[in-house]
């Protein structure tokens, strides 16, 4: 008898958080997503926070001047009144052109904005004992 073996899927976890801060409730698409999210309503330093908030534009083919649009995890808004962009990612996914592409843009974007941005990526949330 032939026993396939089941693969374990590589899927990030997706699945639906309700916010205890603002009562919304978001779509989240990786585990990372959801702890960061839980994170946030519990800190006491942040006043409030939206998930996927807005698009910022960028071009993701210099050649045939391609624009697409990219959708920062997280914007999160501290009581002392500051803003910061948030960007969940892998470690090693950083230095990969599209997601560069996409930190240069929303770098700029945050720089005209009086924005902070950030990536946070395993070594953060492991900092924030949220793995």
């Amino acid at each position: 008898m032939n026993k396939r073996k089941r693969r374990k899927s590589r899927r990030a976890k997706r699945g639906l958080y309700k916010s205890m801060k603002s009562g919304l409730t978001y779509k989240f698409r990786s585990s990372w997503e959801c702890k960061y999210m839980l994170y946030l309503d519990l800190a006491e330093h942040v006043k409030q926070w939206w998930y996927e908030p807005f698009p910022i534009k960028y071009v993701s083919n210099i050649k045939t001047g391609k624009m697409r649009r990219y959708y920062p995890d997280f914007l999160v808004e501290m009581n002392i009144g500051t803003k910061e962009l948030i960007e969940i990612k892998p470690s090693t996914k950083i230095n990969k052109i599209q997601v560069i592409k996409k930190t240069l843009a929303a770098r700029e974007w945050c720089s005209k904005n009086d924005i902070t941005f950030s990536i946070v990526t395993e070594k953060e949330l492991k900092i924030l004992e949220l793995l």
